[in-house]
C-alpha cells in the first residue's frame, strides 16, 4: 500500500463531503437539520483524513462509522418513543431527533469516504464521486423538462427572483469546482493558482452562457415524427397517440415504417408499427396560454398539425403526397409551415360561426418542430416575440374558431360541401374495395333507431360507439406488415392504438358515402387544465383522429376511446402547468422580452465586474493567509515559535522558486538552500531542536532568523533571482508550494 496523502488534504476532502451531504439532505431537511447535516460531514470527513495516518487497524474505522449509525439510529427510535407530555420543548425535541436522523449516516459515510481516500490514493475519487451522486440524485426529478422540480431548488429560485436556468447551471459550477478539490494533492500542486483561476473562469462561463443555450433538451430521436423528418424534408409531420378515456397513449407513432414494398415513403408520417416504447411520454413538447374562456364540445382541444385524406391503396396520406389529388385542396385549411417573423399566415374562416367561439391562444414549442400545432379549425398564425429563449425555441400567436354547439345540435346537417370539385368530394369519399368495410359499415346502420337512419352525424356517432364496445387498445399490436393494415386490425385481432382506430373510422364512414379524413397533432383533455388557462402538451399527448365533414359546420372530430391495455398516461404536472404557462405569458402590451422579468443574463460590465470581484476576493484570500504565516512567528507560544519561524522562512524561499523536494530531509535542504540564505540552517537546527530534543527557540530570536532568511534571499540574489522574488510576493498562493 502506498504511502497516505499529507495531512493538508484533510480539509479539502471534507469540504468535499459536506457539500455533498449538503446536496444529498437539502430536499427533505429543515435549515437547522441541513446546517447538522453539512457539520456532521465536515467532522467526518477531518477525522476520516486523520484516522489514515495513524496505526489503527483496518477494520477500525469502518467498526465506529457502523457503532455511530447504530447510536444514531437507537437514539432516534428512543425519541419517537418518549411519551408526548414527557418533553416540555417538542420542537427542541424534533430538532434534536432531525439532528440524529440525518448527522448520524453523515459522520459515518463521511469517516468512511475520508479514511479510504486518505489513506489509498486509488481512493481519492470517492469523495468526488460522492458529490456527484449526491447532485444527480438532487437534480434527477428535473430531467424530461420538470423545470418545477426539485422544488427545494425552484421554490427558492422564484421566490428569490432568480430564474431556474441560473440556479442550475450554477450549482453544476459549484460541484465542479467543489469537486476538484476531491483530487487536491498538495504534494504536485506547483501549478494549483492557475488551475483554480481556470476553474473559477469555466464557472462564471457556464453561468453566464448556460441559460441561453436552452435548458430543456429533449433526446435527438423523434420517435412521433411530431418535429418532422430528422433529415429536413419538407414531407416530415406529425403523428401521435393518446386515446381519451382511459389514460393510456404513449408515443408511437413516426418510428421507421415498412418499406417500399407495402407502398410508403421512407419519411411517411404516422405510420403503422407493431410496437412502440411509452419512454419520454412525460416530456413537454410545447405550453399553450388561453386568452379566451372556451369550452370544446367533447371536453377536447384538438391540435391538429397535418391530414390525410388520400387513399393510396394501404393507407391515407397527405394530399400533397398523392399526384392523383394534387390541386385538389383537401388540406387548403392547414398551415404548411411557420410565419417569418412578424409575418401573419391566414386561411379562410371555417363555416358554422354559429357553432363556434372564437379563441386566441399563444403557443411555445419546447421541442422544434417542421409544421406548426394549431388548435383545429384554426385560420391565423402569427409569429410573436419569444417570452423566454432559454426554455422554449419558438412562439406564436394562433386564432381558432373552436366548435363549442352542444353535439346534439349537429344532427340533421348534410354530409360534404356543394361547392367542392367534384375531385375533391371523390376523394374525401373513397374507400378500400375490401367489401368488409361495407358490411361493416351497414352492419352499424342497422343498429340506429328509425328517427336518426340516414343522418351523418349520427351514423358518425354510430361507428365510433362500436369500435369503443369492439376493440382495444394497445401500443404493441400485429398489423404492420399486413397488405392493408386497417383491415387487419378491423376484421382480426381488434387491438391496435389511434393510427388503426382513426383510419378504421375514416374506412367506415367512407363506405357509408360520408367524407372524412384522419388528422394528427396533440390531444388535450379540457379537465386537465384545472380551471387555468395553460395547457401543457406532452410526447404522451400526441394523436391521431378521424374527421368528418358536415354543410355548414366543418371538419368535426371524431375519436373512439376504447379500453386500453397498456397502463394509462398520468395526467399533468400542474405545478409544471402554471410554471411554464408563466414563463409563456406574453407581456402587456405584446412585446417581448429576450428572457423572463426574474433574471436577465449580465451585459459585458457586470459579467467583468463579476470576474473582478472574484480574482479580488482570489488573491485576497490567498494574500491574508500569507500575511497570517508571516505573523504567526511574533505572536506563538514559545514551544511553538521555531516551528512557525521555519515555516515563514519557507515561504519566503519559495518565492524565488527555492522548494525543498520530496524525500529530501529538512538539514539537507537547509545545506543546500544556505548558498541563497545562510540564515536558514541555524534556524532549521532551532526547530529540530525544539522538536526533537525539548528546548523550545526564543520567539524573538526565531522570528528574526526568519526575517534574516527574508533580507538575505532579497539582497544576496542576482537580478534574475530578484524578479522572481518580486513575482512571488505578488503571487497571493505561492506559500502552498513550500514544504
Amino acid at each position: 500500500m502506498t504511502a497516505p496523502v499529507p495531512r493538508r488534504q484533510g480539509l479539502p476532502i471534507a469540504l468535499v463531503l459536506g457539500a455533498a451531504a449538503g446536496l444529498l439532505f437539502a430536499p427533505a431537511a429543515s435549515p437547522t437539520g441541513l446546517a447538522i447535516a453539512i457539520g456532521a460531514a465536515l467532522l467526518g470527513g477531518l477525522a476520516g483524513a486523520r484516522t489514515a495516518r495513524s496505526r489503527a487497524r483496518a477494520f477500525v474505522v469502518p467498526a465506529a462509522a457502523l457503532l455511530v449509525v447504530l447510536a444514531g439510529a437507537l437514539a432516534t427510535a428512543l425519541l419517537d418513543r418518549l411519551p408526548p407530555g414527557l418533553v416540555p420543548w417538542p420542537l427542541l425535541l424534533a430538532r434534536g431527533r432531525e439532528a440524529l436522523a440525518l448527522g448520524a449516516p453523515a459522520l459515518a459515510g463521511a469517516l468512511l469516504l475520508a479514511h479510504a481516500a486518505a489513506r489509498v490514493p486509488a481512493m481519492r475519487v470517492l469523495p468526488l464521486t460522492a458529490l456527484v451522486g449526491a447532485a444527480a440524485l438532487l437534480l434527477a426529478p428535473h430531467r424530461g423538462g420538470a423545470i418545477h422540480l426539485p422544488y427545494a431548488v425552484s421554490d427558492r429560485a422564484f421566490l428569490t427572483g432568480w430564474h431556474p436556468a441560473l440556479v442550475f447551471s450554477a450549482l453544476g459550477a459549484i460541484a465542479g469546482v467543489v469537486g476538484s478539490l476531491a483530487l487536491y494533492r498538495p504534494g504536485r500542486a506547483r501549478r494549483a493558482w492557475l488551475a483554480g483561476l481556470l476553474l473559477l473562469l469555466a464557472a462564471v462561463t457556464l453561468i453566464r452562457f448556460a441559460p441561453g443555450l436552452g435548458l430543456l433538451r429533449l433526446p435527438s430521436e423523434d420517435p412521433l415524427r411530431l418535429a418532422g423528418d430528422p433529415r429536413g424534408e419538407r414531407g416530415g409531420g406529425a403523428g401521435g397517440e393518446r386515446p381519451q378515456a382511459p389514460r393510456g397513449g404513449q408515443n408511437p407513432l413516426g418510428l421507421t415504417v415498412p418499406g417500399p414494398g407495402h407502398g410508403e415513403r421512407p419519411d411517411e408520417m404516422a405510420p403503422f408499427r407493431d410496437d412502440y416504447t411509452s419512454a419520454g411520454a412525460e416530456a413537454p413538447v410545447a405550453v399553450v396560454v388561453l386568452h379566451d374562456d372556451v369550452e370544446p364540445s367533447n371536453g377536447v382541444f384538438y391540435f391538429r398539425q397535418v391530414a390525410f385524406a388520400v387513399h393510396n391503396g394501404r393507407r391515407l396520406v397527405r394530399a400533397r403526397d398523392s399526384a392523383d389529388a394534387e390541386g385538389a385542396g383537401l388540406d387548403a385549411d392547414l398551415f404548411d409551415g411557420f410565419p417569418a417573423p412578424g409575418a401573419r399566415d391566414t386561411r379562410a374562416l371555417p363555416p358554422g360561426g354559429a357553432f363556434r367561439d372564437p379563441l386566441h391562444a399563444t403557443v411555445s414549442l419546447v421541442r422544434d418542430h417542421v409544421l406548426p400545432p394549431v388548435l383545429a379549425d384554426g385560420f391565423a398564425i402569427e409569429s410573436v416575440p419569444n417570452a423566454d429563449p432559454a426554455l422554449f425555441r419558438r412562439t406564436y400567436d394562433t386564432r381558432s374558431m373552436v366548435l363549442t354547439a352542444k353535439l346534439p345540435r349537429l344532427l340533421g346537417r348534410t354530409a360534404g360541401d356543394p361547392r367542392w370539385p367534384a375531385a375533391q368530394d371523390a376523394a374525401l369519399r373513397e374507400a378500400p374495395r375490401d367489401p368488409r368495410y361495407a358490411a361493416l359499415a351497414a352492419e352499424i346502420d342497422a343498429t340506429l333507431r328509425p328517427e336518426y337512419a340516414g343522418d351523418p352525424w349520427a351514423r358518425a356517432l354510430a361507428v365510433a360507439v362500436w369500435l369503443e364496445e369492439h376493440t382495444q387498445y394497445s401500443l404493441r399490436s400485429r398489423h404492420a406488415a399486413a397488405d392493408d393494415p386497417t383491415g387487419s386490425f378491423l376484421f382480426g385481432d381488434r387491438i391496435g392504438y389511434c393510427v388503426h382506430l382513426a383510419h378504421a373510422t375514416a374506412y367506415l364512414l367512407r363506405a357509408m358515402g360520408l367524407p372524412s379524413r384522419v388528422a394528427a397533432g396533440y390531444a388535450y383533455e379540457a379537465a386537465d387544465r384545472a380551471g387555468g388557462s395553460a395547457l401543457l402538451l406532452r410526447a404522451g399527448d400526441a394523436h391521431a383522429w378521424a374527421e368528418l365533414y358536415l354543410d355548414g359546420v366543418g371538419w368535426v372530430p371524431i375519436d373512439s376511446s376504447p379500453p386500453s391495455i397498456d397502463p394509462p398516461l398520468a395526467a399533468p404536472s400542474l405545478d409544471l402547468q402554471r410554471l411554464l404557462g408563466e414563463l409563456a405569458r406574453p407581456r402587456p402590451g405584446g412585446a417581448g422580452r429576450g428572457t423572463p422579468a426574474p433574471y436577465r443574463l449580465p451585459g459585458r460590465a457586470e459579467t467583468l465586474l463579476v470576474l473582478g470581484s472574484a480574482l479580488l476576493a482570489w488573491a485576497g484570500v490567498g494574500h491574508a493567509a500569507k500575511l497570517w504565516r508571516r505573523l504567526a512567528p511574533r505572536l506563538a507560544r514559545r514551544d511553538r515559535a521555531a516551528r512557525l519561524a521555519l515555516r515563514a522562512a519557507l515561504d519566503r524561499l519559495a518565492e524565488t522558486g527555492l522548494v525543498r523536494a520530496t524525500g529530501e530531509t529538512r538539514e539537507a535542504f537547509a545545506a543546500r538552500a544556505a548558498a541563497a540564505a545562510p540564515a536558514i540552517e541555524p534556524l532549521t537546527a532551532a526547530h529540530l531542536a525544539a522538536r526533537f530534543g525539548g528546548r523550545p527557540a526564543e520567539p524573538r530570536a526565531a522570528a528574526g532568523l526568519a526575517r534574516a532568511v527574508a533580507q538575505q534571499r532579497a539582497t544576496d540574489a542576482g537580478r534574475g533571482a530578484r524578479a522572481r522574488v518580486w513575482w512571488g510576493r505578488l503571487d497571493p498562493w505561492r506559500w502552498v508550494r513550500s514544504r
